[in-house]
């Protein structure tokens, strides 16, 4: 063991818990971006935009009117966790084509993680009777239901999504294990 090990692990810790901090703040504010900016694309209204102190997951709110009709809707449902979904996908594709060096990875790839997560725990634990993230969150399963409201039907959308997650996973792996 080298002298210095401790410290870079330490920092690469503390280059984790920032990224995963501010990660899931950016999570936020992205799966609430996706929900207004899907509605409003869809012919829907945004009615205000709520900021406050990041004290507790409501911290950022979009209140907007959703479009008519039944596909409509479900598309604006969906697209909370679906926006946190492509743009993981986009960070780790970006890391995969740019081939950054450790520390960058250390940065991104948590946060990118985390963004992943938003879709698959939103859609599974309100089926199990948690809610979205345990203890805090939603107690339904907005993707599912609208995946159900576009015309996806359960078992596909569930399917798709769990091998959407493990796909993610090993491309996030790839990626960890490029050449430094």
């Amino acid at each position: 063991m080298h002298e210095g090990d401790g410290i870079v692990r330490g920092s690469h810790v503390l280059l984790v818990m920032v990224s995963l901090g501010l990660g899931g703040l950016a999570c936020k504010l992205i799966h609430e971006v996706g929900h207004a900016s899907t509605a409003w694309a869809l012919g829907g209204r945004i009615e205000g935009v709520h900021l406050a102190v990041p004290s507790k997951p409501g911290f950022f709110r979009i209140d907007y009117r959703p479009p008519d009709g039944g596909w409509r809707r479900g598309l604006t449902d969906l697209m909370g966790a679906g926006a946190t979904t492509l743009v993981a996908y986009g960070l780790v594709a970006a890391l995969f084509v740019q081939g950054p060096p450790p520390w960058v990875r250390w940065a991104v790839l948590p946060a990118a993680v985390l963004c992943a997560w938003d879709m698959f725990l939103y859609a599974t634990l309100p089926l199990l009777g948690l809610r979205r993230f345990v203890v805090f969150g939603g107690r339904h399963a907005e993707p599912v239901e609208g995946a159900l409201e576009v015309g996806i039907p359960r078992w596909l959308f569930l399917s798709s999504l769990f091998l959407s997650f493990v796909v993610f996973h090993g491309l996030v792996l790839l990626v960890w294990r490029q050449p430094r």
